[in-house]
């Protein structure tokens, strides 16, 4: 059972990252942008700094949140929680710029 829900749980995270994150899908085209000053907030979290953009990718805070679940809990806690956030950080990994957090203006 716990196999079943890790495997759905990854595709599902995967799944979801990718239609909501890629930016030439329809619904991403459709999100809201909430900005604040120099922080946009969504659909991507995004800090202006003088010269630069600070660019916290998803993965980034979905593997802060893996993190934080799995000290917090047991392995078998949360599992569909846990395989989402991994699907999202797999799929994070697809993109060309996955690494490309400070970005010149």
């Amino acid at each position: 059972m716990e196999g079943i829900q890790g495997i759905s749980g990854i595709i599902l995270g995967y799944s979801f990252f990718r239609y909501f994150s890629l930016p030439t899908s329809g619904i991403n085209k459709k999100l809201p942008q909430i900005r604040y000053k120099v922080i946009q907030l969504f659909p991507r979290f995004k800090i202006q700094l003088k010269k630069r953009i600070l660019h916290v990718h998803h993965w980034i805070l979905l593997s802060a949140v893996f993190v934080l679940l799995l000290t917090l809990t047991n392995f078998s806690q949360l599992l569909l929680l846990k395989s989402i956030c991994l699907g999202g950080i797999i799929q994070g990994f697809s993109y060309q710029d996955r690494f490309s957090i400070l970005q010149k203006i």
